[in-house]
């Protein structure tokens, strides 16, 4: 899927044709994908790991959430419309930044 952008709503993907919701790449319940255990084959619902407590006699946990990562070349910002990109010199060293005009926050972990 590529990413568009519509007016005042941020960053959106188009609707999905077979879940009926907005999100990048491969449809996870095309795919046969468990949200619970994370197999494919079969879909949470059915999930043999549907139970109430393990054999521990403690309940299942569930998987923690994952995060997802948005990354793009410099040579394809510069190319597409409508981005706004910037270079900052952290310790004399050129960064190429990518500014969100949505984000809250921006985050340099490291040079």
């Amino acid at each position: 899927f590529q990413q568009s952008r519509g007016p005042s709503e941020g960053y959106s993907y188009p609707v999905c044709t077979t879940c009926g919701r907005r999100h990048p790449g491969e449809c996870r319940r095309a795919a046969g994908t468990c949200f619970k255990c994370g197999q494919t084959g079969h879909l949470q619902k059915d999930c043999k790991k549907n139970t109430t407590a393990s054999t521990s006699g403690q309940a299942d946990k569930k998987p923690g959430a994952s995060g997802r990562v948005f990354a793009i070349t410099e040579d394809h910002a510069t190319k597409t419309s409508g981005t706004i990109t910037g270079t900052l010199f952290i310790y004399g060293h050129a960064v190429f930044l990518l500014f969100d005009t949505s984000a809250t926050h921006s985050v340099i972990s490291s040079v």
